[in-house]
């Protein structure tokens, strides 16, 4: 008699941890369902990023083919370098929603270090001195000082580009 008082308390325990478990996989799956839904802001905002960096590299692209190779015009440079600075004043509104690589799988190919979002103000900071840089590369074609010029691209390159992707850039995802 013992032991079938034994099976029926062993049973009802398992029948309690079943309902616990039950319930306990109802709250995951909701959960889950909220990260999908952070997930799929984060992929938005990851694809907004990506466009607002690919524009800004192509204007970059546009002044080296003409100060390297001589494609296009002083003015389609100039032009290019004011596109820059006026992207630049979008970086911070396009890293409000956090995505880093931390959160990779659900964001895809995103290269934003967390750090960002950590070093917030000096991350802001950088944008502007990118914004900063690209204007004053687009007054000195103005000036059409092709020293002043060269000088320029590249501090807006290693000092505007390249301070910010050395801290708050990862590594390119294949």
């Amino acid at each position: 008699m013992k032991s079938k008082s034994v099976f029926l308390a062993a049973g009802g325990l398992a029948v309690a941890a079943g309902i616990a478990l039950g319930a306990n996989s109802l709250v995951l799956a909701d959960e889950m369902h909220r990260v999908q839904l952070a997930d799929a802001a984060q992929m938005a905002a990851v694809k907004e990023r990506q466009e607002l960096m690919k524009s800004i590299g192509g204007n970059t692209k546009t002044i080296a083919d003409f100060l390297k190779e001589s494609k296009g015009t002083a003015g389609e440079a100039q032009a290019a370098a004011a596109k820059i600075s006026e992207l630049a004043k979008s970086i911070p509104a396009a890293f409000v929603t956090e995505a880093s690589l931390s959160e990779m799988d659900a964001v895809g190919k995103n290269r934003g270090k967390p750090e960002i979002w950590l070093s917030w103000d000096n991350f802001v900071g950088r944008a502007k001195s990118l914004e900063d840089k690209s204007a004053a590369l687009a007054s000195a074609f103005q000036g059409g000082d092709s020293n002043a010029i060269q000088t320029a691209f590249g501090d807006m390159g290693k000092n505007g580009c390249g301070a910010c992707h050395e801290d708050f850039r990862g590594p390119k995802v294949e």
